[in-house]
């Protein structure tokens, strides 16, 4: 990973001419946020600095205000910060403080001026902070400005300031306010070069994975020491900034304020004989500002199209990471590398592939869920839940199994590992996903709310897994879709459901039919007592709140035959379909006990696919 930042920073660099200042400030930080500047404008004349006023103005650009930030409680390299607190605090914090103990003549006299006026210079500052509109106090910066012969100046144009952004950042690679310094001669990690290699590159710049705050995972236990753990040289040091600094402002996802399931993530080109495609940088630069609205796949799959005849050169690495320390740094949740763009697009076309099944189309969810529904089953859901969008409905389904609450548990760790096998092609186990699948479906169903849409998300996700042929072990087979047949009857309609979606042995149907069946008896339950809440009906209690097996499931069938009779409410054509594949898996019951539960709730919420009674059916209510 290392490597491919450093070389895409070596190709920034010399692609984009960067100067110095250009290098080292910290323009992601401000981005589009940044509206206003507030400036405390000094005079500089005979030697002598004098507070003039504080000036509000619009923002200009970084460079010429030079901010790079330092640490959360110390100052920042430069005397430019964001208001992030209460200004006053700001002003002590972040502006005067960083002028103290300096010894160059210009920051002396501005720090005893800034002594001598602090009570008047915090007064304006707070006045003209108060007047800037509230819709444009994000990120407001604060900073210093000099006038010299009737020229104003930023601190981005002055050379002795634009020195010490220099030298302050090179500082931070090897040196440390509470440890000291670390540093040596040895052998740089990436380039293989020999010479003066640093200790704190990575940290300076945000990557928490390589710390030196901890002794014990130090050489010797010696803080200073850490440069012989990743030795890296200054000209490495830089470009991996630029590289670091390229991801941030064009390669880092989501972009608006909100995270991809808690976490936020690069996507970084890796090129296997070290030389970047222009073409490819022209691309990735286009689209810096565009947000991934459609999922974690739709503008790879772009960019999959550009490299198309050029895959031998060129390989994805997704880094998924949670941010810390107010954006300072950020920890590695899950790092998957070796990408292939034609397996992006694989993905890509699979799950729409999925969402196109005439199954979670607008006509057969009005049938599960309800005469009200608009839209196919992911459209109708996206203003309703957060992070669901059309191309990446797969990974948000995957985290609706694997949650992240007080009230579900946490499964961070599961979910991260289902969206790496996904990513990097690796089989995911055929049991643990269903066993995913079932303890969510129970709980809603114990919770008498929303069972048949998790259902219908794990149809899917499992369909989606199936076709992209990464379920190890047994699994639903990947089916066609059949032509409908002009007055087909109830038998064959169920069979053609079985064949298009790879429902494969006998168990798997039984199971399915006697939950189609049970659905029917608790519909007319319902209808004949005139129950308005899904859980109430009497049978509810034989059905062990789906926690089933072989000989539960198959007594459920004379129990459901019999209440049905007592209704005068039976189904010819359904029992006779369900006699049929109970006896066929009479001597090869060969599911789990979870895939049991699994397939007879999808028979409870899918069967209703098959009711030639629609407007009792389209009766019911969405999430019953």
């Amino acid at each position: 990973m290392l490597d491919a930042i450093k070389e895409l920073g070596d190709y920034v660099k010399e692609k984009e001419k960067l100067s110095d200042v250009e290098i080292f400030v910290d323009k992601a930080k401000l981005g589009k946020s940044t509206k206003k500047v507030l400036c405390i404008l000094f005079q500089h004349e005979d030697d002598k600095i004098t507070y003039t006023k504080v000036i509000p103005e619009d923002y200009k650009g970084a460079s010429l205000y030079l901010y790079r930030r330092g640490t959360s409680r110390g100052v920042n390299i430069s005397p430019s910060a964001l208001i992030t607190e209460e200004i006053g605090s700001t002003f002590e914090n972040k502006i005067v403080n960083w002028f103290k103990n300096r010894e160059d003549s210009l920051s002396v006299g501005i720090e005893r001026e800034l002594e001598k006026e602090r009570d008047k210079i915090k007064e304006e500052l707070v006045k003209c902070y108060k007047e800037i509109p509230e819709d444009e106090r994000t990120n407001v910066l604060l900073t210093i400005l000099l006038e010299e012969n009737g020229e104003k100046k930023y601190i981005g144009e002055l050379p002795a300031f634009k020195e010490i952004l220099m030298q302050d950042t090179l500082k931070t690679y090897y040196s440390r306010k509470t440890i000291g310094e670390s540093k040596g001669r040895g052998v740089c990690y990436l380039c293989g070069k020999s010479g003066e290699v640093f200790g704190f590159v990575l940290p300076s710049f945000g990557f928490s994975f390589s710390t030196a705050d901890k002794r014990g995972f130090l050489p010797d236990f010696v803080q200073e020491e850490h440069w012989k753990e990743v030795p890296i040289c200054k000209d490495c040091a830089i470009s991996l900034e630029i590289g670091k600094k390229f991801l941030d402002d064009n390669l880092s996802y989501p972009k608006r304020g909100y995270s991809f399931f808690g976490c936020k993530y690069y996507v970084i080109p890796k090129f296997v004989f070290g030389e970047m495609l222009e073409e490819i940088y022209n691309y990735i630069t286009h689209f810096k500002n565009e947000e991934y609205e459609e999922g974690l796949l739709s503008k790879e799959d772009r960019l999959g199209e550009i490299v198309r005849d050029k895959e031998d050169i060129l390989r994805l690495i997704f880094l998924f990471y949670k941010q810390k320390g107010g954006g300072a740094y950020i920890d590695i949740v899950r790092y998957v590398e070796d990408v292939l763009p034609s397996w992006v697009r694989e993905i890509y076309n699979c799950q729409n592939s999925v969402r196109k099944m005439d199954i979670i189309q607008e006509e057969s969810i009005r049938k599960i869920l309800g005469k009200k529904w608009i839209g196919d089953f992911v459209s109708g859901r996206m203003s309703k839940e957060k992070g669901l969008g059309r191309n990446n409905w797969f990974m948000k389904f995957t985290r609706d199994f694997f949650p992240s609450s007080n009230t579900e548990g946490v499964y961070d760790k599961y979910f991260m590992d289902v969206v790496s096998s996904i990513l990097s092609r690796k089989p995911i186990d055929k049991d643990f996903m269903i066993s995913a699948f079932v303890n969510r479906i129970r709980s809603a169903f114990k919770a008498h709310k929303g069972h048949d849409l998790l259902c219908l998300k794990a149809f899917m996700l499992y369909s989606f897994l199936a076709k992209v042929d990464l379920l190890r072990g047994e699994r639903m087979e990947e089916g066609k879709a059949l032509e409908k047949i002009e007055g087909e009857n109830f038998d064959s309609k169920v069979e053609r459901f079985f064949r298009e979606h790879g429902f494969t042995g006998a168990a798997k149907k039984a199971a399915f039919s006697v939950g189609m069946l049970v659905d029917y008896l608790l519909w007319v339950q319902r209808d004949e007592r005139g129950i308005k809440d899904f859980g109430k009906e009497p049978f509810w209690s034989n059905l062990y709140g789906l926690v089933l097996d072989e000989k539960k499931i198959k007594g459920l069938f004379p129990k459901a035959i019999s209440k049905l009779r007592q209704y005068g409410k039976g189904k010819p054509t359904l029992e006779a379909v369900v006699s049929k594949y109970l006896a066929e898996a009479e001597q090869n019951w060969d599911i789990s006990n979870d895939e049991a539960s699994y397939y007879f709730a999808l028979g409870m919420t899918l069967g209703r696919l098959f009711s030639k009674d629609k407007e009792k059916e389209e009766e019911k209510k969405e999430g019953e």
